[in-house]
């Protein structure tokens, strides 16, 4: 479901009045609905669309150049360099502001890697003093990294582009919509699964989501682990289409996701995991990171301790269920396997850390600044020392721009997707608190969680929020 905020910038792009040509990039993971915005609007505005495919520059061209003149109603043209494809596409708004979209850019960009300087050079002052055009030029692409570096550093395009809108999968609020029923504990078990992105949910696996949490098991089996399903392949198929991924090792690349998934949230443990020096890991993080398969958390209280997470709910479910137990998914009994082996498994590291980020998120975009009892500008995950042993901290909230060290604890907090809360949680982030001293004497409690056991001495603390799962999704 493609977010207004995400459609309204869109609009505003086509509808800015400036009488010359304009550049967009419009980009995200695959599959979380740009080509149907895009599409939707393009036809609206009467607009010209073209889908890149993965063949080399020539047949490109003369693809494009069918594209053109189906569009212009003047039969097939010719174009025999990109300079010429571009000049053609800018003219298409000669006369009006219409959108021009190129999707899957990044497929033009592999055959033929200058075209973004041909672009520039289109775009540029020279080229508009000779060609009066009002085009809404969009590039969309999959592959973020490489998008995001269009106009990145001393890029060509640097300076070109009136819009960069990333696209991102819906959150688990709007995810929980596209269930039959209004069950929330079934709602975090398909997100911790799937997550937000629309395709998952819909195309991939035949349009069945099931229908409780009963039909739970079955939906898993059949639409994820069966070998037949294509969500079975999705995570693979996706590190394969990235072309900043590609030219590097992809079995480290698998390696340094499988360790994450697994529990390795350090650089130091990812390191011990694999195998590797944590110097030798550092440019294959930062290859995942840019490429949007991880994501750094940056430690609100500490210096430069980042946390890593994988940044997909799906991603995280293929590398801790999925890929460690390819061989069995296809040698046993797939019901017998996930009831007796790989369900606990998906409880521990999918879930649970799947509902730990729904806790941030519910933190960062929908708990009121009044309700966690302060300004909220950091959200993320830390560490508190409880009698000498350092233990994770789900979620800490803290307050103001200062070094980490010296910001105030606004609240600290813990979620538990399948597990009751009861007083011994509420006395753990007590001594969490305590162990930040001063900074943290006003911290909030945060309890995350489908099951309360709590009696009025709990419940009733001013200094303790509970948030159960209708709490969390705003029901």
């Amino acid at each position: 479901m493609v977010s207004e905020a995400d459609r309204r910038q869109l609009v505003e792009f086509f509808d800015n009045p400036a009488d010359r040509a304009l550049l967009g990039l419009v980009y995200g993971r695959r599959r979380i609905g740009k080509s149907t915005l895009l599409v939707e609007q393009a036809t609206a505005r009467g607009g010209f669309y073209f889908e890149a495919t993965r063949v080399e520059a020539p047949a490109q061209l003369r693809r494009l150049g069918a594209a053109v003149g189906e569009y212009q109603g003047t039969g097939r043209l010719a174009f025999d360099s990109w300079e010429e494809a571009v000049d053609a596409l800018l003219q298409l708004g000669e006369d009006d502001p219409v959108p021009v979209v190129l999707d899957e850019f990044g497929l033009i960009l592999q055959a033929d890697p200058a075209v973004d300087s041909v672009l520039a050079a289109a775009l540029g002052p020279a080229a508009r003093a000779r060609r009066s055009s009002a085009a809404r030029v969009v590039l969309c692409g999959s592959a973020i990294a490489m998008m995001r570096a269009l106009t990145a550093g001393e890029a060509p395009l640097r300076g070109r582009s009136s819009l960069e809108l990333v696209m991102q999968p819906d959150d688990f609020r709007v995810a929980a919509t596209r269930l039959p029923g209004p069950d929330l504990d079934l709602a975090v078990r398909v997100f911790s699964v799937i997550g937000g992105v629309v395709g998952y949910a819909t195309d991939m696996v035949a349009f069945d989501l099931p229908g409780d949490l009963d039909d739970f098991d079955r939906w898993v089996v059949e639409r994820v682990l069966s070998p037949a399903s294509p969500l079975h392949h999705e995570a693979t198929t996706l590190l394969a289409e990235d072309p900043t991924l590609a030219a590097s090792s992809d079995l480290l690349h698998h390696a340094v996701l499988g360790a994450i998934a697994n529990g390795a949230v350090t650089a130091g443990t990812i390191s011990t995991q694999v195998g590797r020096p944590v110097s030798n890991l550092s440019p294959t993080i930062n290859r995942l990171v840019d490429a949007g398969f991880v994501v750094r958390h940056e430690d609100p209280v500490r210096k430069q301790r980042p946390l890593y997470a994988l940044a997909d709910p799906y991603l995280q479910f293929h590398y801790a269920v999925l890929e460690p137990h390819r061989t069995v998914l296809r040698s046993r009994d797939l019901h017998d396997v996930w009831a007796n082996r790989l369900r606990t498994i998906f409880d521990a590291r999918v879930r649970g850390p799947v509902f730990e980020q729904m806790a941030r998120t519910w933190v960062e975009r929908f708990a009121a600044a009044e309700e966690l009892g302060g300004v909220i500008d950091h959200v993320g995950p830390s560490f508190a020392t409880i009698d000498g042993v350092e233990h994770e901290l789900d979620v800490v909230v803290a307050a103001g721009d200062g070094a980490p060290a010296e910001r105030t604890i606004v609240a600290i907090g813990e979620a538990k997707a399948g597990e009751t809360i009861t007083a011994r949680h509420v006395a753990r982030l007590e001594r969490a608190r305590a162990s930040f001293g001063p900074r943290a004497s006003a911290a909030k409690l945060l309890l995350f969680g489908a099951d309360f056991d709590l009696g009025p001495t709990e419940r009733d603390r001013p200094d303790v929020v509970l948030v159960d799962l209708s709490r969390l999704h705003g029901t």
